[in-house]
């Protein structure tokens, strides 16, 4: 494909779909800049493909998958979705011949998906079209906010492991109780 050539961009992400709330917390603020970033950077693949070949769905496994494999059941249970829109999405993915399916050595009746070469290199591909948004971004906002952000959310990665692994803290029941009921009267 010419590089004059074009491929559709998704949909522009419309003022009030891309803010984050106005108090500015930190989960609604990280999951506006995860989206927004997640979009921008398909659509440039897109772009490159000279076709849609990332999709949102194909991008949720991408991150799970790798050479040593996982079950179908496994990576369903990771990404919240249901055992047969992991099938769907994995097809995709074996039919660009970035994923295989093998037989798991632990349990010959249970197979793998594990990526191919060419899903590695796929998935190196993504990663260099991302390192050219974190370059442009800290372009625009400056080096030294790109290396703080990066600096706190490497902090706070091993907090929210440990978290996920033994337990997040509680919410008190009372604050939980009082939000809730105001949520729903409003």
């Amino acid at each position: 494909m010419s590089p004059t050539a074009s491929v559709p961009s998704p949909t522009p992400t419309s003022p009030s779909r891309s803010a984050a709330p106005a108090d500015g917390g930190l989960g609604p603020l990280l999951f506006a800049c995860a989206r927004l970033l997640d979009e921008v950077a398909q659509a440039e693949v897109n772009r490159e493909a000279g076709r849609r070949l990332m999709t949102p769905a194909l991008a949720r496994l991408l991150p799970h998958l790798s050479r040593a494999g996982v079950r179908p059941t496994e990576l369903a249970r990771r990404v919240d979705v249901t055992k047969q829109a992991v099938g769907q999405a994995l097809r995709e993915l074996e039919r660009l011949k970035f994923v295989e399916l093998v037989v798991d050595p632990a349990d010959g009746r249970a197979r793998l998906v594990r990526l191919t070469a060419s899903g590695e290199a796929a998935y190196g591909h993504g990663h260099a079209v991302l390192a050219f948004y974190e370059a442009a971004l800290s372009a625009k906002v400056g080096k030294r906010q790109i290396k703080a952000v990066k600096a706190g959310l490497r902090g706070m990665l091993p907090v929210l492991e440990a978290w996920v692994a033994s337990g997040a803290p509680i919410r008190p029941a009372s604050a939980a109780r009082t939000r809730t009921r105001r949520q729903t009267r409003a």
